[in-house]
Formats: structure tokens, C-alpha cells, sequence
């Protein structure tokens, strides 16, 4: 049949070349627009994965400042003209190991002024000397120490309540915590540090713990009118575990220690 001078046969092949072009095209619209949501899945995935990530740094980062925040506020908290004992007894060895670089044991003996502010008198443990270094706290808060040019006078040596980190005392600051407990356990024997009994440490520091012997020292006197040092016995062995605790050792402990004392200079777990 031909209509318009066309045949069926060319007609059929025109239909089925428009059905096929039409087919493409929609096959091709499909795969675009696949293709579109992909890229579209893609970039909101990825916008999701980023604001995630920012997330987790502004978490990470506030949660770092907070802890930051933390340990500033934790050390300003404390009121320097309100001071507590232990406060105080944390003040002076930190502000003491600053001014003297010596590694020898020394022993705070803490009392109260008439205005009732707290001073403190420094000495060595292993010699019946006098006094090594006096401190106190003024009417403003600060601590004085004697001003040795100008002696008997007292100076300022610290105006702001200092850091401590208790994992990475020096040998001197880790000296004065364990006499401060040795000291006790002595007089919950009767006996009276530096007057009934004179000791040394040895400290030494493996690893990231600190390990101190305390010595009892045995004098005798000497030819010359002196004293001879006659024995050296072994009567306690501490350390600073990576906690920061001072730990005593211990036979009747798992793991051979146990802590003495978990805050700096404080003796009140002593026993």
C-alpha cells in the first residue's frame, strides 16, 4: 500500500528508526539523571563525612580545652591567703626546689604564727642542723622566704599557688613527699624525726617511676671529737608509680606495693 508515495514497507523502517531514536534518548535520560544522583549521593555523603569530621574536631577540641580549662581552674581555685595545710606544705618544696638545687633530703615542719598564718621551717634529715630555709605566707597571700642578703629578712619568692604534676616531680620535690610520710610513720612509733632518729634517701628514677630507699643512720663518735658515719639500715623502700601516687613497698601487697599516699605531701593514708 502506498500512501503520499509511501511505501508500507519505508514507513515501518521510519517507525522503528523514530521508536529506536526516541528509546536512546530516554535510555540516555535515564543514565544521565542515574548518573546525576550519584554525583549527587556522592556530594552529600561527602558533605555529611565533612561535617561529621568538623564535628569530631570541634568535640576534640572543646574537649581538650575543657580539660586545658580544667587544670587552670583547678590551680587558681586555690585561695592563697585561705591556704589549707597541705596547700601550704605543696607550696613551699615546689617553691624550695625552684631556689636551691640540692638533691639532699629535707624536712618541712609546718606550724602557725600568732596571726595565725602558716609558716614553715626547713632542715636536712640525715644531720642535727639548724634550720635550712624558713618560710611563711603574708597577710596578702604570698610566700616569703629569708632573704639571706639580707638576714633575718623575708622576701617574696612566690606571688600565684603553683602547678604540680605529681608524675613528673624532680628528685628533690619527690625527696621532700617521702620524708614527709617517713616522718610519720616514725612517730606513730614514738620516735621523734631528727631528734630520736636521723635518715637519708636514695632515689632513683627507671623508667617512668621513681624509686626512693630510706636509711636510718647509725652515728658514733670519732677520735677527733666528731661523729663517723657507722651504719646505713635499709628501713623503707618508696616510689612514685606512673600515676603519680607514692607507693611503699609492701610483702603483704599482690603486687609488692601499696599507695601510701595519693596526693602531694598530704600523710593523712599513712599507717
Amino acid at each position: 500500500m502506498i500512501l503520499g508515495g509511501v511505501s508500507d514497507e519505508k514507513l515501518t523502517k521510519r517507525q522503528f528508526t523514530a521508536i529506536g531514536a526516541v528509546a536512546v534518548l530516554i535510555i540516555g535520560g535515564v543514565k544521565t539523571n542515574t548518573s546525576s544522583l550519584k554525583s549527587s549521593s556522592k556530594k552529600e555523603m561527602t558533605s555529611k563525612t565533612s561535617e561529621i569530621k568538623e564535628s569530631q574536631k570541634s568535640s576534640s577540641s572543646q574537649s581538650s580545652s575543657s580539660s586545658q580549662e580544667e587544670t587552670t581552674q583547678s590551680q587558681l581555685s586555690v585561695d592563697t591567703k585561705n591556704l589549707t595545710e597541705n596547700q601550704f606544705e605543696q607550696w613551699v618544696p615546689i617553691t624550695q626546689s625552684n631556689q636551691m638545687q640540692d638533691t639532699h633530703p629535707l624536712r618541712i615542719t609546718v606550724s602557725k604564727s600568732d596571726n595565725n598564718l602558716y609558716q614553715a621551717k626547713i632542715d636536712y634529715t640525715a644531720t642535727q642542723i639548724d634550720s635550712v630555709n624558713s618560710y611563711k605566707v603574708n597577710s596578702s597571700g604570698e610566700l616569703e622566704a629569708i632573704d639571706f642578703e639580707h638576714y633575718p629578712g623575708m622576701k617574696v619568692v612566690s606571688q600565684s599557688f603553683p602547678e604540680i604534676k605529681q608524675n613528673q616531680l624532680t628528685t628533690n620535690q619527690i625527696n621532700m613527699w617521702a620524708v614527709a610520710v617517713q616522718d610519720v610513720l616514725f612517730e606513730q612509733k614514738g620516735l621523734k624525726p631528727g631528734i630520736d632518729v636521723i635518715y637519708d634517701l636514695e632515689t632513683a628514677t627507671d623508667d617512668s617511676i621513681a624509686n626512693v630507699k630510706a636509711f636510718k643512720i647509725d652515728y658514733t663518735p670519732s677520735a677527733n671529737g666528731g661523729a663517723d658515719n657507722a651504719n646505713r639500715t635499709l628501713i623503707n623502700e618508696f616510689r612514685i608509680n606512673s600515676d603519680g601516687n607514692l607507693e611503699i613497698k609492701d610483702v603483704n601487697s599482690e603486687t609488692g606495693y601499696r599507695i601510701i599516699s595519693k596526693v602531694y605531701m598530704d600523710t593523712s593514708m599513712v599507717q
